[in-house]
C-alpha cells in the first residue's frame, strides 16, 4: 500500500517545464507589476522560484499550484532591498505552510544583509485544506516580522485584500500604505459597518500608481539597517536661509519652510500631529509638528499613539527627531477617555524619553499644560530646545488662568484683557521659560531653520551606532 501511495505522489510532482510555465503565466499580475515598478529596471531576481504547494497532501486539483507568495530582492536607487507579495493568481494569495517558508527565509536574507523589506499584501487569508499547518504559518511569519522590528526598515503596501490576522501583520511594519480600492480590515465590514476602521495604521492611502514612487522615496531616504548613525550629506539648501518674520499660517507651509529645498515625505497624521521625513541642514530627520489649525493642536489619543511609533521609528534608525509645537494642551471628550488616555500619553513620554537619538524642539506658538511636557521637552531628555519670541508656555492658557486664577484682580476693576497680558508677558512668557533652564533660548520666526540646522549638525555625532536595537511598538 505503501509503495503505491507513493507512486501516486510521485505522479503528482510536476515537471520543470510545468513549474516555468505556471511562473510565466503569472508575471503579468497587478502585485508582480507592482513589486517590478518599485526596484531599478530590470533587477528584481525571485528567490524560492519554483516552491509549491505539498504535492498530493491537499484535496482537489492544482496539487502543483505554486506557493500564493513570491519573494525576492533586487535595488531601489541601488540599494539592496527584499521584497515579497502575495499574488492572487497564485493560490488567490492564500497562505499556507510554504507561503511561511518562502517569506521567513527573505527575512533571513534581508537581516544578514542589513537590506529594508516590502510587502505587498493581497490574500483571501489561511488556505483552509491545510488546518492547523496554516494557522501555524500565520505565527511564523509574525514572528519574523516582530524579529526584524527595530532592525531593518519595514514597508507594507496593502495592494488588494488584507484581512483578518494578515491585517495584524501589516499593523506591525513600520510604515503601511493602501492603494485605492483596497481593502483593509480585521472584521468583514458587512458584520460592523466599520468600513475603514483600521486606517489608523496607514500612512497614506495612494491614487493609481503611486505607491511606487512613494516607496521608491521612502527606501531611498531610510538608511538600510539600524546601528548606521546619523546620516549627513552636503547640504542642497543654504544653511544659513532666513524665513520670513512670520511663519506660514498651516502645518504643510511650515514643514516646507523649515526642510531642505522644501521637501518632505509625510509619514503619518493623526488629530492635530503630523508626522513627515525631511532633510535639515543636509541631516536626515523625523519631524513632529503639532498643527495649531486641527483642534488647536490638541493631543488626542489616537495622535499620542502614532506619534509615539513615529520617535520609537526614529530612534532605531538613527534618525534624529525635530519636534515643533504649537498645542493648547490635551484634547477632551469621551473617546479619549476610552482609550484609555492616560496609556497612549504614557507611551508618548516613554518614547521620547527612551530615545538615544539626537532630539530638537521648537515651540513654535503656544505650549501648554501637558503638550510642552509630552512633545519633547527639555525634562524629558530634548539635547537643544528653543521657542520662538511671543510664544506661550504655561500650565493654563491664558484665558483659563485668569478665569481660574484671577477672580480678585477682576473684582479690584482689571480688566480680562490686561490680565492675560499679564500672563502671557510674565507668568507664560518664554523668556520666563528660559530663565528655569527648560528652554536654551529665545529665538526669532526668522531664525527658526538655520537655529534648527545648526542644532543637528552639531548633535549628529551624538553616539547612537552602539544603541541597542529594539522593536518598535505597534499602535
Amino acid at each position: 500500500m505503501g509503495n503505491k501511495n507513493e507512486r501516486q505522489n510521485a505522479e503528482k510532482i510536476p515537471t520543470l517545464g510545468t513549474l516555468r510555465e505556471k511562473s510565466a503565466a503569472g508575471a503579468a499580475s497587478d502585485a508582480r507589476k507592482t513589486v517590478v515598478s518599485i526596484f531599478d529596471e530590470g533587477t528584481f531576481v525571485e528567490t524560492g522560484t519554483l516552491i509549491a504547494r505539498r504535492f498530493g497532501e491537499m484535496p482537489g486539483e492544482g496539487d502543483s499550484e505554486l506557493a500564493g507568495v513570491v519573494t525576492g530582492y533586487g535595488a531601489v536607487d541601488g540599494k539592496l532591498t527584499c521584497a515579497f507579495l502575495f499574488d492572487a493568481t497564485r493560490m488567490k494569495g492564500a497562505v499556507d505552510g510554504r507561503t511561511a517558508d518562502k517569506i521567513v527565509a527573505l527575512y533571513d536574507l534581508a537581516e544578514k544583509n542589513g537590506a529594508p523589506i516590502v510587502g505587498v499584501f493581497d490574500s483571501v487569508g489561511a488556505n483552509i485544506f491545510e488546518g492547523v499547518s496554516a494557522l501555524a504559518a500565520y505565527g511564523r511569519i509574525f514572528s519574523a516580522v516582530a524579529h526584524a522590528s527595530g532592525v531593518i526598515p519595514q514597508i507594507a503596501l496593502i495592494s488588494g485584500k488584507c484581512v483578518g490576522t494578515l491585517s495584524a501583520i501589516a499593523a506591525t511594519f513600520d510604515i503601511a500604505l493602501l492603494d485605492e480600492g483596497a481593502s483593509l480590515y480585521v472584521t468583514d465590514p458587512a458584520l460592523t459597518g466599520e468600513k475603514d476602521g483600521q486606517s489608523p495604521i496607514l500612512s497614506a492611502v495612494c491614487d493609481a500608481g503611486s505607491s511606487s514612487s512613494r516607496i521608491r522615496s521612502l527606501i531611498s531616504f531610510l538608511p538600510p539597517c539600524a546601528g548606521c548613525g546619523v546620516a549627513v550629506s552636503a547640504c542642497a539648501d543654504d544653511l544659513n536661509r532666513r524665513l520670513g518674520p512670520t511663519l506660514p499660517d498651516d502645518a504643510d507651509g511650515i514643514l516646507s519652510a523649515v526642510a531642505d529645498g522644501g521637501k518632505t515625505i509625510p509619514v503619518s497624521r493623526a488629530g492635530a500631529l503630523c508626522c513627515s521625513l525631511a532633510e535639515i541642514g543636509g541631516v536626515r530627520c523625523g519631524i513632529v509638528l503639532s498643527d495649531k489649525n486641527a483642534n488647536e493642536g490638541k493631543i488626542d489619543a489616537l495622535s499620542a499613539r502614532v506619534a509615539a511609533r513615529f520617535v520609537d521609528f526614529c530612534d532605531a534608525f538613527s534618525l534624529p527627531v525635530v519636534t515643533l509645537v504649537d498645542s493648547a494642551g490635551l484634547a477632551v471628550s469621551a473617546e479619549n477617555e476610552k482609550a484609555p488616555f492616560s496609556t497612549d500619553l504614557a507611551r508618548l513620554a516613554l518614547a521620547y524619553a527612551d530615545a538615544c537619538v539626537p532630539t530638537v524642539t521648537v515651540i513654535l506658538g503656544r505650549a501648554i499644560g501637558a503638550s510642552f511636557a509630552l512633545l519633547g521637552s527639555r525634562s524629558l531628555g530634548a539635547d537643544v530646545a528653543y521657542a520662538l519670541e511671543g510664544s506661550e508656555i504655561g500650565a493654563l492658557s491664558a484665558d483659563a488662568a485668569v478665569a481660574f486664577a484671577f477672580e480678585d484682580a477682576l473684582a479690584k476693576g482689571k480688566t480680562k484683557e490686561e490680565l492675560r497680558s499679564e500672563w502671557k508677558n510674565m507668568i507664560a512668557s518664554p523668556v520666563a521659560a528660559a530663565a528655569t533652564g527648560e528652554i536654551d533660548d529665545v529665538i526669532a520666526a526668522s531664525e527658526l531653520r538655520c537655529r534648527v540646522a545648526s542644532a543637528l549638525l552639531m548633535l549628529s555625532a551624538k553616539g547612537t551606532v552602539d544603541a541597542p536595537a529594539r522593536a518598535i511598538r505597534p499602535l
